[in-house]
């Protein structure tokens, strides 16, 4: 995963949601979309001194994944024996040999500035990812496909700042809800198909802030508020 693959998936997922091409870099497309969204930090290798991303940048002693492995294949991380007398002096020698561990890739491909990501492929700059792909700027996804600035979701697809949803797919600020499409700015929603701006209702198409409207109006308002969520 590089950052042309990164852009690429970014730019379906954004023609998918909002019907135009994407013209933001992935730079302004994290502030605009993702700037709530926990994210990794950059920091320091302590072993290989190469930059590493992690989950917690609290920690002084942090090693990516590769760097812990390489030192594995040199000495299993086995030290000498050495006298031990009490418990400070067993804190003192773990402490020694003790590293956060970062960049952490379990059975996932294509993953780049990310940590915790499990049976996962293409991810970008995310954390905590299960059983998903093409994941960019979230956290906390399950079993997803394609989805952009989002976070505890599961079972979603193309999705931008889709969060504690499931079954959801092609909306924007979705939340809280389950069965909803092509929709933007849900709160609490079930078996919703195209509609604006609604909390607590079900199974509807075509509502705007929890009113009914024609379909010709609805697209109508709905092209206005793309503009709207997209201006600068």
């Amino acid at each position: 995963m590089d950052e042309q693959k990164a852009k690429q998936i970014a730019d379906y997922i954004f023609k998918d949601v909002f019907g135009i091409e994407n013209y933001y870099s992935l730079e302004q497309l994290q502030k605009k979309f993702a700037i709530d969204i926990p994210s990794t930090q950059k920091v320091s290798c302590t072993l290989s001194k190469k930059d590493t991303w992690t989950i917690s940048s609290k920690e002084n002693k942090i090693a990516s994944q590769k760097a812990i492995a390489d030192q594995f294949k040199k000495d299993e991380w086995m030290r000498k024996k050495k006298s031990i007398g009490s418990v400070e002096d067993i804190l003192k020698a773990w402490d020694e040999i003790n590293y956060l561990t970062g960049e952490k890739y379990v059975n996932s491909q294509e993953v780049a500035e990310s940590d915790g990501i499990y049976n996962s492929a293409s991810v970008y700059h995310s954390m905590s990812v299960f059983d998903s792909k093409n994941i960019i700027f979230s956290y906390k996804i399950f079993d997803c496909n394609y989805m952009l600035a989002s976070r505890d979701d599961s079972s979603c697809t193309l999705g931008i700042r889709t969060k504690e949803s499931i079954f959801c797919s092609s909306g924007f600020e979705i939340s809280w809800s389950n069965k909803v499409s092509k929709s933007m700015y849900i709160h609490d929603g079930f078996d919703l198909y195209e509609c604006l701006f609604c909390s607590h209702i079900r199974s509807r198409k075509y509502c705007i802030a929890n009113m009914q409207f024609e379909k010709e109006e609805y697209f109508k308002l709905k092209n206005n508020i793309i503009k709207w969520i997209l201006k600068d």
